[in-house]
């Protein structure tokens, strides 16, 4: 998802959020939404099908002033956000850093900005909002120690975004990792892109690269690179 945002998604009042819109045609009808509007933008998210429509809605999301930098594991150039930095600074003091943040962790170092989401009950949503200058993504994520559970990751997460990212704590051999990423893409028409992090190292790895000819063999370049 590589557009810049061009129309701010909603303008923010006191009480109301109200949706500007182009014409019908291309951004649909006004929305009005009261009480949980992260929510309800999550909602649209998933309704709207063009890229513009989306990242407008994720641009907005990012700019409410609830998100807060968790300092603990941001950087000086990039850093992380959460809506809950007081629960997650507790978890902290005990020296755990839970899986999803750890990922977070990971795209910090890789020049992104991280805005961790909560999973709403009422809607299925993904696990971040991840920002590099102008350009939005929407990304679950997911652990995984490789093996056939692996496949289990990649099916539960395209289900809740068209980007995944998955953190090893083992690391596959790539015949096995290039089959179930492959399948991934051939049963999920909808999944664009899944990012694998090796220890730091992001790989990115899109359903149209591995459809290239020479798309395997770049793959493979890829996740033996020493770095």
């Amino acid at each position: 998802m590589d557009e810049k945002a061009t129309i701010p998604y909603p303008k923010r009042t006191e009480d109301i959020i109200l949706l500007v819109c182009e014409p019908a045609t291309e951004y649909g009808k006004p929305i009005v939404y009261q009480g949980t509007t992260i929510v309800n933008a999550l909602k649209d998210y998933y309704s709207f099908t063009t890229n513009r429509e989306k990242v407008d809605v994720l641009k907005w999301i990012v700019a409410q002033p609830a998100f807060t930098e968790l300092k603990r594991l941001s950087m000086a150039e990039n850093k992380i956000f959460t809506l809950y930095t007081n629960q997650y600074d507790e978890i902290l003091k005990t020296g755990e850093i839970p899986n999803n943040l750890q990922i977070a962790q990971k795209f910090v170092k890789n020049g992104y900005d991280v805005f961790l989401l909560a999973n709403p009950r009422i809607t299925k949503s993904a696990d971040f909002i991840v920002r590099q200058k102008n350009k939005f993504f929407y990304v679950e994520g997911k652990n995984s120690s490789g093996g056939s559970a692996l496949s289990v990751r990649l099916s539960e997460g395209a289900r809740q975004s068209e980007i995944i990212a998955v953190n090893f704590s083992n690391y596959p051999k790539f015949h096995e990792l290039l089959t179930f990423v492959k399948h991934a893409f051939e049963v999920n028409s909808a999944l664009r892109t899944i990012i694998l992090f090796k220890k730091a190292r992001m790989i990115t790895i899109s359903c149209k690269l591995l459809k290239a000819p020479n798309g395997e063999n770049i793959f493979f370049k890829l996740w033996n690179l020493k770095k």
